[in-house]
């Protein structure tokens, strides 16, 4: 019997001497059956000295009671061990179980390398802010990721997911288009899709989401189960925004720039033309004559013109790789608008406007004379585009925190709505004529302004007819 046993078996004396013992046992020590009777096992197998089948049998040997307990041999045999005392005897038998303690060790190696990925995949889903997600088309059932509902808005997850709920999460517009897709789930063979849409949080913000999905069917091609990876994509929608609406810009810019640059450069050829008749007609004519002086003046008006567009040109770039660079000192701002004022004087009568000025003497501080120029000149450029030919004034004032400087037309106004917008880059008065300039003007003329610390807005003129363009500056 003892020889026809897979079980290894071997008993001992009281001392630990092996009485009996079959080719089993002799095997998995690794010795010859004939050299363990009469002795003890680990004196004739070294390398169990020490390990835990020496240990418990000593101690079974000195307790004479029953144990069972798992063992190890060298090099990697695992035992399943039973120790029974029978009268003076110990008997032992063994197991070999390496192989259940192999795949023991491989599932439970296999489900820590499937925790680790899983931790793994949700830092990666997190960090993407993605998430997964699962619809057994059957049963209703969703199964959803961690991230899934703070995707919708949602501090916490929520107790369950529902096809309703993502439908009322949907932004009106875009609604339609999602049931369709779902629709076609049910009526074609589609075998994925990519659904793009606005979802509301619960803060009334509007998120974008991007999910792809695949559709698993039975035999007959019902859907079973859609699978997908959904996405926030906000970041990405509003950069894709800003470039069309930058796009935009660039060629609304560039439509007016063509336009305006080509105004006072067409002004400058017809003088030259006109100079070249009158050479023709008369080379004696002196240049102090007058029809010579207003072609001149012609030219310097167009210059003037020419030069402020490149200059604002310039400011807009300079603004966009920093800021505007201020050189203050001390100067007269008083004798400054009004040189200002005369020279545009001319531009005003040949336009058919009356320009008056009001001008506080003595107002002394510290600027920088050429950006104040600058600001007073596009004040005025914008009063003569856009005042419809009809009167205008130059106020400037002390106020107890410097001076206040008013330009202020009778053209039809600026409607409240767009009183802030108009500073901005590129704008000009929405629905309005078009008066020309570039839109740079009044941009230019805030950055001055708030350089120098200053504060500058725009307020219906006088009996509400009109607008009054306000800087108010420090001094």
């Amino acid at each position: 019997m003892l020889a026809h046993m897979s079980e290894a078996f071997f008993s001992l004396d009281g001392r630990g001497l092996v009485l009996e013992c079959n080719a089993r046992a002799a095997a998995l020590l690794g010795v010859e059956p004939g050299r363990l009777p009469g002795q003890e096992p680990w004196a004739v197998v070294p390398a169990l000295a020490g390990r835990t089948l020496h240990e418990r049998l000593v101690s079974a040997l000195e307790t004479r009671k029953p144990a069972r307990f798992l063992a190890s041999l060298p090099p990697r045999v695992w035992l399943e061990v039973s120790v029974v005392p029978v009268h003076d005897e110990l008997w032992v038998l063994a197991s070999d179980i390496t192989q259940r303690e192999e795949a023991q060790a491989l599932v439970e190696q296999t489900e820590k390398r499937f925790q680790l990925l899983g931790e793994r995949f949700q830092v990666a889903l997190d960090s993407a802010e993605m998430a997964v997600w699962e619809t057994n088309l059957v049963t209703g059932l969703v199964f959803r990721s961690e991230a899934h509902d703070r995707l919708y808005g949602y501090p916490e997850t929520l107790p369950e997911w529902t096809h309703e709920k993502f439908l009322a999460a949907l932004h009106p517009e875009d609604r339609p288009e999602v049931e369709a897709q779902v629709g076609a789930l049910f009526s074609s063979d589609v075998k994925a899709y990519t659904s793009t849409f606005r979802t509301r949080w619960q803060d009334g913000t509007w998120h974008w989401l991007t999910s792809r999905a695949r559709v698993l069917r039975d035999g007959d091609g019902k859907p079973l189960v859609v699978r997908g990876a959904i996405l926030d994509i906000t970041a990405l929608k509003e950069t894709e925004l800003a470039l069309q609406e930058a796009v935009r810009v660039r060629d609304d810019f560039l439509s007016l720039a063509s336009h305006e640059l080509k105004t006072p450069l067409t002004g400058l050829l017809l003088q030259m033309q006109l100079l070249r008749r009158l050479e023709a007609e008369s080379a004696s004519t002196p240049l102090e004559s007058p029809k010579v002086r207003v072609r001149l003046e012609g030219f310097e008006r167009s210059l003037r013109r020419l030069g402020l567009l490149v200059d604002n040109l310039l400011d807009v770039s300079r603004i966009r790789h920093g800021k505007l660079d201020f050189l203050f000192s001390t100067g007269d701002l008083s004798a400054l608008v009004s040189e200002m004022v005369t020279r545009t004087a001319d531009e005003a009568r040949l336009a058919g406007v009356a320009l008056t000025a009001h001008v506080e003497p003595g107002l002394v501080g510290r600027f920088d004379k050429l950006r104040l120029e600058q600001l007073v000149l596009n004040l005025l450029s914008n009063g003569l585009r856009h005042g419809g030919g009809h009167p205008m004034e130059v106020r400037l004032e002390r106020t107890s925190e410097g001076a206040r400087l008013v330009v202020r037309d009778e053209g039809p106004g600026i409607p409240e709505a767009d009183r802030e917008r108009i500073f901005a880059r590129f704008e000009q008065v929405k629905g309005a004529a078009r008066a020309g300039g570039l839109g740079l003007g009044l941009f230019i003329v805030k950055q001055i302004v708030e350089g120098h610390h200053g504060r500058v807005h725009v307020e219906p003129g006088l009996n509400g007819r009109g607008a009054a363009f306000v800087a108010e500056l420090p001094l």
